[in-house]
C-alpha cells in the first residue's frame, strides 16, 4: 500500500503540502458546510416549490443532505485515485463514488453510525445522492472493473480519513465514529459485491416510495451536486463557502428592481388593460395567448412585480438568439445588467471554477462557472434548456438548483418547443407545485393547451388563460401568397423602389448569407445569431434604424429565426422560407406591425419560398403538405393574428402531449443525463485573438468581456474536439483557424485541417 502524506480530493501543485481545500478532509468540510448553509437558506423554499412542505420539513432534508455530503467523496481515499490526482494518465479501476457508497454497505458499524434512527427515506436519499453525484450510473451493470491493477487499497486509518469522519460528527451532528482498519479491494474477485447486491435487492424505490418521497430524493440529489460545486469552487477565491452561499442565495428580486425594468421599457407610454390583467392575475400558473406586437413581454415583467418579489426570476426563451435579444431589449435598456445573468453572466464573487482540476472535462468546468452565477443573480435570462434541463439532469440546471428552487418562471414562445421539450415543460409544472409560472405565446394547438391545463390541475392549480387585446388581434394585417420556388427579386425591387421595407427570413444561416450576398447591390442588412455579442448589437441597431418609423429610406434586411421574437420592426413585404406554422406566425408578426385599431394600415403581402429541405427543423414539426394546406386555407383574403391563431389551433396532430420520463425524478439509485430536446445545442466560443481581452490583470475571467465577445456556435461538428480546448470562464476558446469570422457575415466552423 502506497504511503501518502495527505489524502487529496483535488489535484495540487504541492501534493505533500496542499491547500486545505485540495485535501480530502478540507473538501469534505467545505461541502458539508455548504450543504448545511443550503438547508438554512433555501431548504424551506425548495420544499415549498416542490410541494413537499406538507410531508417534509428541513430536519429530514438536513439529515439526508449532510449524510450524503459526508459520504460522497470518502471513496477517494483509495490509492488509485490518489495516484490519479498526482500523475496525469493514471487510470482508476473503480469510480470513487461507487467506493464511497460501498463502504457503509460493507461495514455494518459504519452503516449504523451514519443511519441509526434515520427513516428509509432519509437513508435512501443520502445513499442515492452520494452514488450519483457525478451522473455516471445509468444501469447497475455499469458498476464494472475498468482496466488497471489487481487490487485497490483504501486508507481508512489515515489521519485525513479520520478527519473527514470528525467533520461529519461536528456538522452532521453524529456520535463518535467507529475506528476503521485499512483494507483492499480485490479487483479480480467481483469487487464491490455488497454494492451490486444492494442495487439488486433494495426494493424501497420500486415498491414503497411515494411520489413525494421520490421528489424528496431528487431534491437531495440536486442539492448535493450544488453543494459539491460551490464547496469546490468558492474556496479558490479565498471565501468561506458557507458565508458565500448564505449571501448569494439571499439575493432576490425586489419590487423596485422590477419596477425599473418596466418603467424604462414603457417610457412615455401607458400600460394596456391586457398587460394590467396579466400583472394582477391571481393564479399561480397563467397562460398568455397574444399576438406579436401586443406587449406581452412587458406584461411578463409586470407579472414579475407581483409574483417574483423575494424570488429569483428566470425568463426562459426557446433559443440562444432570442435570449440575447431579450437581454438587450429589457435589461440593458433598463441599465439593470448588474442584477442580471445572460446565460453566461457575471459573478458576484470572482470565482475561477476548478480550472486546475484534471478530473473534470472542459465543458463541465465551463458549466460550473456559468451556473454558480444564478445563486446570487436576481434575474436570469436563459435558454429554456437551462431550466427544463433539470428534468433530464442537465449539469447546468443541477449546478443552478439553489436559484431554481426559489424561482419564478416565465416561459416565452412555448409554441417553438419541440415535442420532447414541451413534455419536459409539463413535467416541470407537475413537479414544481409551489412555483409561480407564466407561459406565453401567440398561438398553441388545442391539444397542447389541454395538456397544459391537465399539468396545472395535476399540480393543484388552475391554468388561467389571458388573451391579447381583441381589437389588435382581429385587425386584418396580412395577405398570404402561394408557395413559390424562385426567389421573388422583382417584388423585392418594386417594394424598395417605392421606399418600402423588406424583411427576408431564411431557415438557416447559410441560406441567409447566400441571399444577402446575391442581394449585394441592394445594400442588404444581414442579421443572425452567430456573431460576437458586441457585433450583434451593431447588427441589431442597424436593422432597427433602417426600419425606424421615421426613416423613410428603403431597406432590405435578411435574417434567420432570430427575427421571430427579437426585432420590433414593421415590414411592408415579408419574404420567408416555408417553416413550421408557429414560426411562420411569428415571422408574420414583423409584417405591417404598426397597424392598430386606431390607425389601421392596408394589408401587406407575405411571399413564401419552398426550401430544398426541412433543416434545421425535424420531420415531426415540419410537414410540407400540412403547411401548404394551412397556407392555402388562408390565401386570397385579408388575415388577422386571430385568424392565424385559430387556424393553427384547429390543426389536429392526433397526438395528445404527455409528460416525459425524467432522469432526475425517476432514476432512484441511478443517475444519468438524457437530452432535453431533439435539436443539438450550442456553445459559447471565443476567437483566439479575443482570449486575452477576456481576462483581468490578475488572470481571472472578465465575465463582462466574455459575454461581449463570445459567439454562439453549434456544438455538433466540434463535440469531440472541445475536451482539449482552453476556456475562459464559461466560454470555450477555439484553436487558431477553427472559426471563419467576419463582422459582416458572422462565424462558421472552418474545415478542420488534416
Amino acid at each position: 500500500m502506497a504511503d501518502f502524506v495527505r489524502l487529496l480530493a483535488k489535484s495540487s501543485d504541492t501534493p505533500d503540502a496542499p491547500l486545505d481545500s485540495e485535501t480530502l478532509p478540507g473538501h469534505t468540510r467545505n461541502v458539508l458546510a455548504t450543504a448545511a448553509a443550503l438547508v438554512d437558506t433555501v431548504g424551506q423554499q425548495a420544499l415549498d416549490s416542490l410541494g413537499l412542505n406538507d410531508t417534509f420539513n428541513t430536519e429530514p432534508l438536513r439529515a439526508a443532505l449532510l449524510r450524503a455530503a459526508l459520504l460522497h467523496d470518502l471513496g477517494k481515499a483509495n490509492d488509485q485515485f490518489q495516484q490519479a490526482v498526482r500523475h496525469a494518465g493514471v487510470a482508476q479501476t473503480l469510480r470513487h463514488e461507487w467506493v464511497s457508497v460501498w463502504l457503509p454497505l460493507r461495514d455494518e458499524h459504519l452503516y449504523q453510525w451514519l443511519f441509526a434512527g434515520c427513516s428509509p427515506t432519509v437513508r435512501s436519499a443520502a445513499l442515492y445522492a452520494a452514488l450519483g453525484h457525478h451522473l455516471k450510473l445509468k444501469d447497475a451493470a455499469d458498476i464494472a472493473v475498468r482496466t488497471g491493477g489487481t487490487t485497490s487499497a483504501l486508507h481508512l486509518s489515515h489521519p485525513d480519513f479520520r478527519s473527514c469522519l470528525q467533520h461529519g460528527e461536528a456538522l452532521a451532528d453524529l456520535p463518535p465514529a467507529p475506528p476503521l482498519a485499512p483494507c483492499s479491494i480485490d479487483l479480480l474477485a467481483r469487487p464491490l459485491a455488497e454494492l451490486r447486491d444492494w442495487l439488486r435487492d433494495d426494493d424501497w424505490w420500486t415498491t414503497q416510495a411515494t411520489t413525494k418521497e421520490r421528489r424528496f430524493v431528487a431534491l437531495v440529489k440536486a442539492l448535493l451536486i450544488s453543494a459539491d460545486v460551490a464547496g469546490s469552487a468558492v474556496p479558490r477565491s479565498g471565501e468561506s463557502p458557507e458565508r458565500w452561499t448564505e449571501s448569494a442565495v439571499a439575493e432576490a428580486c425586489t419590487a423596485d428592481m422590477l419596477a425599473e425594468v418596466v418603467s424604462k421599457r414603457l417610457g412615455a407610454h401607458t400600460t394596456r388593460p391586457f398587460q394590467e390583467q396579466v400583472r394582477d392575475t391571481p393564479g399561480r400558473i397563467t397562460f398568455v395567448r397574444a399576438g406579436c406586437g401586443s406587449g406581452k413581454t412587458l406584461a411578463a415583467y409586470m407579472w414579475a412585480q407581483k409574483k417574483a418579489v423575494g424570488r429569483k426570476l428566470f425568463v426562459c426563451y426557446p433559443t440562444t438568439g432570442t435570449t440575447t435579444e431579450g437581454f438587450r431589449d429589457y435589461i440593458e435598456a433598463a441599465d439593470m445588467v448588474e442584477y442580471t445573468q445572460l446565460k453566461h453572466g457575471r459573478s458576484a464573487a470572482d470565482i475561477e471554477l476548478l480550472l486546475e482540476d484534471r478530473t473534470a472535462d472542459v465543458l463541465e468546468r465551463a458549466k460550473r462557472y456559468e451556473s454558480l452565477t444564478t445563486w446570487h443573480t436576481p434575474i436570469t435570462l436563459c435558454t429554456v434548456d437551462y431550466v427544463l434541463g433539470l428534468i433530464q439532469n442537465y449539469r447546468s440546471a443541477l449546478f443552478s438548483f439553489p436559484g431554481i428552487a426559489n424561482g419564478a418562471f416565465v416561459f416565452d414562445e412555448v409554441h417553438q418547443y419541440g415535442d420532447r421539450l414541451f413534455a419536459e415543460l409539463l413535467r416541470f409544472m407537475d413537479t414544481f407545485r409551489g412555483t409561480p409560472v407564466l407561459l406565453m405565446t401567440a398561438t398553441l394547438p388545442d391539444q397542447r393547451l389541454q395538456a397544459l391545463r391537465q399539468a396545472a390541475a395535476d399540480s393543484g392549480a388552475e391554468l388561467l388563460v389571458i388573451d391579447g387585446p381583441a381589437g389588435l388581434e382581429e385587425l386584418p394585417r396580412y395577405e398570404l401568397a402561394g408557395v413559390q420556388t424562385e426567389a421573388p427579386w422583382p417584388q423585392v425591387d418594386q417594394t424598395l423602389a417605392r421606399g418600402g421595407k423588406v424583411l427576408w427570413v431564411a431557415n438557416t444561416i447559410d441560406r441567409a448569407v447566400g441571399f444577402a450576398q446575391t442581394a449585394d447591390s441592394r445594400n442588404p442588412l444581414i442579421y443572425h445569431s452567430r456573431y460576437r455579442y458586441v457585433d450583434r448589437l451593431k447588427k441589431h441597431a442597424a436593422a432597427m434604424a433602417a426600419f425606424d418609423d421615421d426613416n423613410h429610406e428603403p431597406a432590405l434586411a435578411v435574417t434567420t429565426q432570430v427575427c421571430e421574437v427579437s426585432l420590433d420592426i414593421s415590414a411592408d413585404l415579408l419574404v420567408t422560407d416555408m417553416a413550421p406554422i408557429p414560426a411562420l406566425i411569428q415571422r408574420l408578426g414583423r409584417l405591417n406591425r404598426r397597424s392598430s385599431p386606431d390607425d389601421p394600415k392596408p394589408v401587406c403581402r407575405a411571399l413564401i419560398l419552398r426550401p430544398d429541405n426541412r433543416f434545421p427543423y425535424d420531420e415531426g414539426e415540419f410537414d410540407f403538405t400540412t403547411i401548404e394546406k394551412w397556407l392555402a386555407r388562408l390565401a386570397g383574403r385579408p388575415v388577422s393574428q386571430r385568424d392565424l391563431a385559430e387556424s393553427f389551433a384547429a390543426e389536429d396532430s392526433g397526438v395528445t402531449p404527455q409528460p416525459v420520463d425524467s432522469a432526475w425524478l425517476d432514476s432512484g439509485p441511478l443517475a444519468y443525463q438524457q437530452p432535453a430536446r431533439e435539436a443539438e445545442g450550442s456553445v459559447s466560443v471565443l476567437l483566439p485573438e479575443d482570449k486575452a481581452a477576456c481576462r483581468t490583470r490578475s488572470g481571472r475571467p472578465d465575465t463582462k468581456q466574455v459575454t461581449r465577445l463570445a459567439i454562439p456556435m453549434p456544438l455538433g461538428r466540434v463535440a469531440k474536439e472541445v475536451e482539449h480546448w482552453d476556456h475562459v470562464g464559461s466560454a470555450l476558446v477555439a484553436p487558431a483557424g477553427r472559426i471563419e469570422y467576419s463582422e459582416q457575415w458572422g462565424g462558421k466552423w472552418a474545415k478542420k485541417s488534416k
